[in-house]
């Protein structure tokens, strides 16, 4: 008896295998390309969190939300919250966050900033005003990715924040 592979048994593996390849092109296309997007998705939506956080606390402890300060004004790439030691600016630039203590009346005078990386992120804040004053600010976000040539918009989400004690029941004595 010869050892081989008959005719019968060849014709099977080749029908067989481009089902087979195709498979496995998808799983290797995943694991090669959408995970580690989806991951650096992921990191970019964690930093993203960390800086609203950041804006929740300093909002949540504000005196204000002033309309400008020196030659600053508030506007859709610039917020700004008053607070006990100064005012906290807040920048959108260049695919950036960037927080500053402002404690003089000039713009050079920050004491202390940081700065969250977002490249793919938009952040849209809005200042809820009444009777002029601002009291809370709105926030939408999302992380922009291209997916096959496409541009989508994954982790959105919407925050409302209110100024110091404005969201909070007085203390009954």
């Amino acid at each position: 008896m010869r050892k081989g592979f008959t005719l019968v048994e060849i014709l099977v593996v080749i029908t067989v295998l481009p089902f087979v390849f195709v498979i496995m092109d998808g799983l290797f296309r995943t694991l090669l390309r959408d995970i580690p997007r989806s991951y650096s998705v992921a990191q970019e939506n964690t930093t993203l969190l960390n800086m609203l956080e950041q804006l929740r606390q300093d909002i949540e402890r504000a005196q204000g939300l002033p309309e400008s300060f020196a030659e600053l004004a508030a506007n859709d790439n610039m917020l700004l919250i008053a607070s006990e030691d100064g005012v906290i600016s807040y920048q959108l630039k260049d695919g950036q966050a960037v927080r500053r203590k402002l404690t003089g009346a000039q713009r050079d005078s920050a004491e202390e900033s940081r700065v969250w990386s977002l490249p793919h992120a938009t952040v849209v804040w809005k200042v809820w005003t009444k009777d002029g004053k601002g009291y809370a600010v709105e926030t939408k976000a999302h992380i922009e990715q291209n997916i096959r040539g496409q541009w989508k918009q994954k982790m959105a989400n919407s925050h409302l924040y209110f100024a110091g004690s404005f969201g909070k029941a007085p203390v009954q004595r």
